[in-house]
């Protein structure tokens, strides 16, 4: 670690990726409206045909994978130099409202706001339910995907107070970029790591306001982003190397998951057996996601660094809303899923149509009101 502090550009590659990462995660939660595999607050009554529910667990496990790794390692890489140039106090300070107060906004108005209006849960007026929602402890595990914040957060105080106990001494020289053997070294201890806690904790059941089956990827990406921002990995990572993980994570990966489905017996069985425990599925399953995930990011960052690190319009648009989007999109993911509850379509035809407009809505709603709104504009 330099003792010199480094200066830091927003790189643009970086902003276009994680503002495609924030539009999958709203097509992301959308798909689970209507495929009723994983947890979301509102569920479309229609349900999936065999062939329309393999598709949208296809679709949600590879995603699952890598998207929400993606944006802790972008986060982990902007990390060390905004520490740089603020010193401890002011960079937990402005980490607190850029990252906690939003995560505060919507636990306690967003989410009571969504379960009482949208959805209807509990009875009589709003400062009833309210009231009910704040004695039941309800607010603790009431986060929806500000989890990302909280942890990103909880993230920033562990790598500020290191920084701290550890003060950086003298000029360490540069690591060479990782090369296609350190990436899959590196997916192979997150794989086995993953596969331990989710002996305890599988996927699927949370702790407080996370999700600990996946925090193997999520701790470790950003622990890279990190380093990769000291050692310029992002720009030195070679691209043909790149383009060869990429390629061969599109190829290979749906081949080894649906042999890991039909010789696990997940087609028969269902996919239990897969989230966690001491079977050969859920270790099969950690070191297919973890190994694709770091084929995934390599591949993303060389294929944006190369072809999509300009800023247009409309990329600028979606740099400057990303965080609004992933912030607000929830009750309105849902009010546009009800909103269109009447449209008789298959479940997997139907999010096809509703995924866009629903993102599109957020990211009106997002633009022309609560970044105009002078108390939201700083920290969304």
């Amino acid at each position: 670690m330099s003792s010199q502090p480094q200066s830091i550009t927003r790189l643009g590659y970086l902003d276009n990726l994680r503002s495609t990462m924030i539009v999958w995660v709203v097509v992301f939660h959308t798909a689970i409206t209507y495929s009723h595999i994983g947890s979301w607050y509102y569920n479309d009554p229609a349900p999936a045909g065999k062939m329309s529910s393999l598709a949208f667990l296809t679709f949600e496990v590879h995603s699952q994978a890598f998207f929400m790794g993606i944006l802790f390692l972008i986060a982990g890489y902007f990390v060390p130099g905004a520490f740089d140039r603020k010193g401890f106090r002011q960079f937990m300070a402005d980490r607190f409202v850029r990252l906690g107060v939003p995560a505060l906004l919507y636990i306690f108005v967003i989410q009571p706001f969504l379960l009482h209006y949208l959805l209807g849960a509990g009875k009589g007026s709003v400062v009833n339910y309210y009231g009910a929602f704040l004695a039941s402890g309800d607010w603790l595990t009431g986060g929806g995907p500000m989890w990302f914040a909280i942890a990103l957060l909880i993230f920033s105080l562990v790598y500020g107070l290191f920084r701290i106990i550890v003060p950086a001494k003298g000029k360490i020289p540069a690591l060479p970029a990782p090369g296609l053997a350190g990436l899959m070294c590196t997916g192979l201890v997150i794989a086995a790591f993953a596969f331990l806690i989710r002996t305890v904790e599988p996927m699927g059941k949370s702790l407080l306001y996370f999700q600990p089956a996946f925090f193997a990827q999520y701790i470790v990406l950003f622990a890279l982003g990190i380093v990769a921002f000291r050692n310029d990995w992002f720009v030195r990572l070679p691209r043909q190397l790149g383009y060869r993980t990429l390629i061969g994570a599109a190829i290979l990966s749906p081949i080894v998951w649906f042999g890991l489905l039909i010789l696990g017996g997940g087609l028969q069985q269902g996919v239990a057996v897969y989230v966690g425990g001491w079977q050969w599925q859920s270790a099969g399953y950690a070191l297919w996601e973890s190994l694709f995930c770091m084929a995934i990011c390599a591949g993303l960052l060389v294929l944006y660094r190369e072809h999509f690190n300009g800023q247009g319009r409309v990329s600028k648009l979606m740099s400057d809303n990303s965080f609004g989007i992933y912030f607000v999109h929830p009750p309105i993911v849902v009010a546009v899923t009800l909103l269109f509850g009447w449209l008789a379509l298959p479940p997997l035809a139907k999010w096809l149509v509703v995924a866009p407009l629903a993102f599109l809505a957020t990211l009106a709603v997002v633009h022309l009101v609560l970044r105009r709104t002078p108390l939201l504009r700083r920290i969304i």
